[in-house]
């Protein structure tokens, strides 16, 4: 039975989301507060399927609050791996694509795993491929101590700039323009980043860092932490364009895996496209493998 979800799913839907992405790290006070801190506007919706009282699907898409055009939406879909082949996910398809069409979706990005499985079902829902993505991991502890900082650069945690985040959202934003992958972050104002990013409880200020030039933030690298089970993500680290090719971006994930492993953390987790060579040596050279592969992908309408 596929029924809306309310904020009180967000135990249960977190629990799922767990178990079907291991390249994630998803908490229920991470998922209330999305839901609860949507805008009317972002047309956001949020559905479940259920089986014998067990939550075994969930599908969410609105617009995409970053995106430059309120045209562009996003989409999500999962199916518990026990449930999947009995057509949970295309009834959840079916709900969510009309509510696509209903709030004037022209451009919808999705995210999926590489198994066949998962792409034939994306493709059969009329999206294309739009690039690749490597899943990987590292042990923080196994990470060797931080490298030499540039002069004239500080190396500071987020949490140095709590009375001024509005510094770190202009570092932020212009360093993520040229981001590769098929999103679009153009459109992202200092409000919408700081409801999705910044007040994000699974934000972990203290281990997230940010590079400092003459007391002004020049490269920010976030990391959302679980610290009751001891797992993290990078969910996106950048250096704004006049200040690239001094290894910010190396010192900053340095020490956010410094203070991860401090912080109790046992293994970190990060996404990287493909084409980002850059980004790829980075976090070889830290010690990050591959575990997992999956897709970005389009619809146009």
């Amino acid at each position: 039975m596929i029924t809306p979800a309310t904020p009180d799913d967000s135990p249960r839907v977190a629990a799922l989301l767990s178990a079907v992405f291991d390249d994630r790290v998803i908490t229920a006070a991470g998922m209330r507060y999305r839901r609860e801190s949507a805008p009317t506007e972002d047309r956001v919706g949020y559905w479940l399927a259920e089986h014998a009282g067990e939550v075994v699907g969930w599908a969410v898409g609105g617009i995409d609050a970053f995106a430059s055009v309120r045209t562009t939406a996003f989409a999500g879909i999962a199916v518990h791996p026990e449930h999947r082949a009995r057509g949970i996910g295309s009834a959840l398809w079916d709900v969510l694509s009309a509510h696509l069409d209903e709030i004037g979706a022209r451009r919808i990005v999705a995210h999926s795993r590489a198994d066949a499985d998962a792409k034939a079902f994306v493709g059969r829902c009329g999206f294309g491929l739009a690039g690749t993505i490597t899943g990987l991991a590292v042990d923080p502890r196994s990470v060797a101590s931080l490298a030499r900082v540039p002069p004239g650069i500080e190396i500071a945690t987020l949490g140095a700039f709590a009375d001024d985040p509005e510094r770190v959202f202009v570092a932020d934003y212009e360093s993520f323009l040229d981001e590769p992958g098929p999103g679009d972050a153009s459109g992202m104002t200092y409000e919408s980043w700081r409801r999705l990013t910044w007040d994000n409880p699974e934000c972990d200020r203290e281990l997230s860092s940010v590079a400092v030039a003459a007391g002004v933030p020049v490269g920010v690298s976030f990391l959302d932490s679980d610290r009751a089970t001891g797992r993290a993500v990078n969910v996106g680290t950048g250096v704004t364009p006049a200040f690239r090719g001094q290894r910010l971006g190396l010192l900053m994930k340095q020490r956010s895996l410094a203070a991860a492993a401090e912080a109790g953390i046992v293994r970190v987790i990060t996404q990287n496209d493909e084409t980002n060579a850059p980004m790829m040596a980075i976090n070889e050279r830290l010690g990050y493998r591959p575990f997992s592969s999956g897709c970005s992908w389009v619809l146009e309408r």
